[in-house]
């Protein structure tokens, strides 16, 4: 039995009339004939009662009207509101990111989501890059931008791009011929991130790579912070292009770039790989795709993975 039986029988009942039932629905009148004989075999009993002036129920086949009349209602109205869902998807979607990537993501994005799909209410999650995977293991989060990301259980990666890690100081402060050499920065004053954190262990590995001591004058745990610890002169330290931009257009902040292959990033979307996505998780996935290609197309954040000065 299935939903086009069902119409079938529903209509011979409604009709009385095999031939009238197959004029309304389009079908040939021998198809129908077949499909009421292929009903009541996988019934295993009779539904219509057969003469020469029509066909009536029986008691059986009353009885499955009644309910094969509700079954269709619904699920004309669960087709509905799959319909409604493709061009109008709701819900909430959680997105985690880690602070230097939502300086240039979260906004566009919240922006673009509202344009187009004001169901969707979007929860913007500003979390340490270390903490991201775990958030989508858990389920606090449907995507996440996570950097460096390494293989993990239940959790799907699809490649963004490569970002550049540079060195972030005031304007004023004298910055030796670029690209800066780990022995130069090695004598800096840096500012970085908590450990645990991509930036930090990607410093530290440089400098132990190199053979060279360097001294962290104080620690931050968010972006923000570093930047404050910048423009108080109090440091320099080391962070993507994203994370910076609008102080760069203000210039209150200047870029340099570090000579070693390390001070460079992976940007990854994840996902849970167990979940059933919901339509409004397919169009933030989706959107958040095609900012990053957007991204790659201006000079600044993606073109300095692949050799563009920054402005």
């Amino acid at each position: 039995m299935d939903l086009r039986q069902l119409r079938y029988f529903v209509k011979v009942v409604e009709c009385a009339n095999i031939t009238r039932a197959s004029e309304a629905l389009h079908i040939a009148q021998p198809a129908i004939s077949q499909q009421m004989r292929n009903l009541e075999q996988d019934m295993g009993m009779q539904l219509l009662e057969r003469s020469a002036q029509g066909v009536v129920p029986t008691a059986a086949g009353q009885t499955l009207y009644r309910h094969a009349v509700d079954l269709l209602r619904q699920a004309d109205a669960t087709h509905e509101l799959l319909r409604q869902d493709a061009e109008y998807p709701q819900g909430k979607v959680s997105v985690g990111m880690p602070s230097s990537t939502a300086r240039m993501l979260a906004m566009p994005l919240a922006r673009t989501i509202r344009s187009r799909y004001p169901g969707i209410k979007l929860e913007l999650i500003d979390a340490p890059s270390a903490d991201l995977a775990g958030l989508i293991t858990a389920g606090r989060v449907a995507l996440a931008v996570v950097v460096d990301g390494v293989p993990t259980r239940g959790v799907v990666a699809q490649r963004l791009f490569s970002e550049t890690l540079y060195l972030v100081a005031w304007p004023a402060f004298e910055l030796p011929q670029a690209p800066v050499s780990l022995r130069h920065l090695a004598h800096m004053p840096l500012v970085l991130p908590c450990a645990p954190n991509t930036i930090r262990s990607r410093v530290e590995a440089a400098m132990q790579e190199a053979g060279l001591p360097f001294a962290v004058e104080f620690e931050a745990n968010s972006t923000d912070l570093l930047f404050s610890a910048v423009q108080a002169r109090l440091g320099v330290t080391i962070l993507p292009w994203a994370a910076a931009h609008v102080e760069l257009a203000q210039q209150s902040l200047k870029l340099a770039r570090v000579d070693h292959r390390l001070f460079s990033r992976e940007l990854s979307l994840c996902w849970p790989d167990t979940a059933v996505h919901s339509n409004a998780v397919q169009k933030v996935k989706a959107t958040i795709l095609e900012l990053f290609e957007g991204f790659e197309q201006q000079q600044g954040w993606a073109a300095t993975a692949i050799g563009v000065t920054p402005p």
